[in-house]
């Protein structure tokens, strides 16, 4: 399986919330994110997304917005509007349109949160910054528009397993917004997304991702690729972010925490990590996390079923200087909030 594959699949997303808005000018919303991640998807119109501390960017149709756990933001026909709360427009409201604003133009839009496995989404996560504004080609918005009418069809019919299907209709839908963000012409940051699509190294990552256990070393990987140790070495570092060998580290604790988390045993995932021992194991996680095995997986499930929040880590995503770089498609939070309107959801 494709290592993006892998991640999303372990991540487990459910979606919660599902409101479809349509929003006459004048209108703005405000929220925040709490501890889940937001999709919004602009079926019609366009609307502004503000944020304390960013100018303003716009949203067209098809465009999507991912918003991390614990972001606030205002959506508006305008950036200067004064915001009412999301939850006075649509409190403990799920699958249902709500209209709301004055008697202007309207801004059609979907608004839905995500959960997922922490521990499991740590891979993607580490790319994201706090919001990412996919702005649409013309051929992905067309096909983005289907599903949404998709969506509402089926929540207009109200058919047999209709929940189900408008949940895997909203996983399609972020999964398209994160293809689409990463082929951008902004750039994926440094992370191992950039060096699976990279020319030069998408082989030699997929042959990691397959064997994650086989005892690599870094003449082994400079001949597969056909390149000298020296070059392999700082191209890779170049696109990934991080040396080969701790980049191996890294996705060896990774599946290490997933294999913990499902309940195996500190031996059993030393040795589908090409550890040779629980012993090597467990100083290799502790020096990459902090933590023992042991302690990690009880808080773990001390923190119940999305598990513990993930750990940054270079080989896995970039800093935020490098994301606060590309610009509208990928924003980090300020250091520090400014006066103003705080939203309330």
């Amino acid at each position: 399986m494709h290592p993006f594959d892998t991640v999303l699949s372990a991540m487990h997303l459910e979606s919660s919330h599902f409101v479809w808005l349509r929003a006459h000018a004048p209108w703005a919303i405000s929220f925040d994110t709490g501890g889940q991640a937001r999709l919004v998807v602009v079926a019609k119109g366009q609307g502004w997304l503000t944020q304390m501390g960013y100018p303003p960017i716009v949203v067209r149709t098809g465009d999507s917005l991912i918003i991390r756990q614990g972001v606030e933001g205002i959506l508006g026909d305008a950036p200067d509007r004064v915001a009412v709360s999301c939850w006075q427009i649509a409190d403990n409201v799920t699958g249902e349109s709500v209209t709301f604003g004055g008697g202007g133009e309207v801004c059609e839009f979907f608004s839905t949160l995500f959960t997922f496995n922490h521990a499991a989404g740590e891979p993607l996560l580490a790319l994201l910054p706090d919001v990412v504004h996919v702005a649409m080609p013309a051929s992905d918005a067309g096909r983005i528009v289907s599903i949404l009418e998709h969506i509402g069809a089926e929540e207009a019919q109200g058919s047999l397993g209709r929940s189900y299907v408008v949940a895997k209709l909203l996983d399609v839908l972020f999964v398209q917004a994160i293809r689409t963000w990463a082929a951008s012409d902004s750039k994926m940051p440094e992370g191992w997304l950039a060096g699976l699509t990279h020319p030069e190294l998408a082989q030699t990552l997929q042959r990691i991702h397959a064997d994650l256990a086989h005892p690599w070393t870094l003449g082994q990987l400079a001949r597969d690729a056909g390149m000298s140790r020296s070059s392999f070495a700082a191209l890779f570092k170049a696109v990934v972010g991080a040396p080969p060998l701790t980049y191996i580290t890294t996705w060896r604790i990774y599946r290490a925490k997933l294999m913990l988390a499902a309940g195996h045993s500190i031996a059993e995932a030393a040795g589908q990590t090409g550890y040779g021992s629980d012993l090597a194991l467990s100083r290799a996680f502790k020096t990459a996390t902090g933590l023992a095995p042991g302690r990690w997986r009880r808080e773990c499930r001390a923190a119940g079923r999305n598990g513990p929040g993930p750990v940054k880590s270079a080989a896995l995503g970039s800093s935020v200087t490098k994301a606060v770089k590309r610009g509208q498609h990928g924003r980090t939070r300020p250091p520090a909030k400014s006066s103003g309107p705080r939203a309330s959801s």
